[in-house]
């Protein structure tokens, strides 16, 4: 007797011979899946305490988001136009610089449940600041039942790139202190809930740590096998400073201290030359592309194409909500093949099937989780989600790929399996109480801006 058979799915594998099976079933077990494969035969070899059936369905690796800000979540639409520094710099940081640890810990639930129902199933969460209880947010993202990694900001120096004044004060932290915190942070809660969670090291952005603190992050990553975050080349200014300072630009700046690699996974890396982009394929390391983040503060685009090519693991992420405004993974799938494809004039690249491949597999593999996660097959954790296709905005349905890839949304998934357990059913989350989590976030929206002094900017008048 097995624990859960999940049949009669359309199962998008996204395994080693990226099978698809248009009348496909899941056996799991303690977690684990046992078997895909055909109905037919897989449903004959098991007998199931839990039987799924996902008739009209599609079954998928879960969505791996490996760029999200959990703090963030409280200022979605805040300020919806504007550019990225301005926004950060007056809107965004000086609202984190006055939180106290019960906002944290209300926009991390809220962020929590956004992604589950969305059908992301395990993220990378950057630079976190003790100001937020870093504890209960850990405790939070093991009750919700997400696979994920939290990381811990380190920095010595109070500026971003060639601004000195732009981090709000309240987040200011000294090398040693940071660098203490992390440190107490991964070896806590590291491969915590069954290895559902891990921490690593988030060094901030260019211009906000010194040379020595990078290479001890870089050394400290290595001693104890976990990653390192950072956002990298994500606007001018981070060239501007690196090649001002140091006569070197991002990669090769990040480079020489020791930030490259398959454990490092970067944010944005929109400005990054074709040399740069080969040194990072050559690393094998990590980018996490934000194309919703990045088109709606035009903010540039990043070249995604030419770093598929060159071997760099891209991934997708959301980034914060008050730049994105939400956390669906599908909308940046979408995003990303739009913008790619008008951006090089050619309507077949990228694919439908390297779009998945970014939010599942790849993402797996930049969070140091893709020998359990990121595809559907026997030996892995059975992170998995079924999306509903009775939608009038999806039949009829040809392709399965193209409907994930095209016409899907989060809205659209019916169930979450993580670690083999029904995380949310029919659109049920089972681990969090949802009207709870949303009238907390109301309750503190106010709060949160008159607390900071940050007034929204309105689109119009509101009477």
């Amino acid at each position: 007797m097995i624990d859960t058979l999940i049949k009669n799915a359309m199962v998008i594998t996204v395994d080693p011979q990226r099978r698809v099976f248009m009348d496909g079933a899941i056996a799991i077990h303690d977690g684990d899946i046992l078997e895909v494969g055909p109905s037919g035969p897989v449903c004959a070899r098991y007998e199931a305490a839990q039987v799924i059936d996902a008739a009209g369905m599609i079954a998928m690796p879960g969505m791996v988001n490996c760029h999200f800000h959990l703090p963030q979540v409280l200022m979605r639409g805040i300020n919806d136009n504007t550019d990225a520094m301005h926004k950060l710099k007056y809107y965004i940081w000086p609202v984190q610089g006055h939180y106290d640890e019960q906002d944290a810990l209300v926009s991390t639930r809220l962020g929590l449940l956004e992604m589950i129902k969305s059908g992301t199933t395990a993220f990378l969460s950057t630079g976190l600041h003790p100001r937020y209880g870093l504890d209960a947010i850990a405790e939070a993202m093991i009750d919700s039942g997400i696979r994920g990694v939290i990381s811990k900001y380190v920095m010595d120096i109070s500026a971003y790139a060639l601004d000195s004044s732009a981090l709000d004060p309240g987040l200011w932290e000294t090398g040693e202190e940071s660098m203490r915190q992390a440190i107490a942070l991964i070896e806590k809660w590291d491969g915590a809930a069954n290895g559902r969670l891990h921490a690593w090291f988030s060094p901030r952005s260019v211009g906000g740590c010194s040379v020595a603190l990078l290479k001890e992050v870089s050394r400290l990553a290595a001693e104890y096998g976990v990653g390192i975050t950072a956002h990298w080349a994500e606007v001018q200014n981070n060239v501007d400073y690196t090649l001002e300072k140091y006569g070197l630009l991002p990669a090769e700046f990040a480079e020489s201290v020791g930030l490259l690699g398959p454990n490092v996974t970067f944010a944005h890396g929109i400005y990054f030359t074709d040399g740069e982009i080969e040194l990072l394929g050559r690393t094998r390391t990590n980018i996490c592309h934000c194309p919703v983040c990045n088109t709606k503060l035009a903010m540039g685009i990043a070249k995604v194409p030419q770093m598929l090519a060159a071997g760099a693991n891209v991934c997708l992420g959301n980034d914060g909500v008050p730049v994105n405004n939400t956390a669906d993974m599908f909308r940046e799938m979408r995003t990303a093949l739009l913008i790619h494809r008008v951006n090089s004039g050619n309507a077949e690249y990228p694919t439908a099937a390297q779009a998945i491949e970014m939010a599942t597999i790849n993402g797996a593999k930049a969070i140091m989780a893709d020998r359990v996660a990121g595809s559907l097959e026997a030996g892995k954790r059975a992170d998995v989600i079924l999306i509903d296709t009775h939608k009038p905005h999806i039949y009829p349905v040809y392709d399965p790929v193209s409907v994930v890839a095209w016409a899907a949304n989060g809205s659209d998934v019916d169930t979450v399996l993580i670690d083999g357990q029904v995380v949310m059913r029919h659109r049920e989350v089972l681990t969090l109480d949802e009207a709870q989590i949303l009238a907390d976030a109301q309750a503190r929206s106010h709060k949160i801006l008159e607390q900071a002094g940050v007034r929204p900017n309105l689109v119009w008048p509101l009477l």
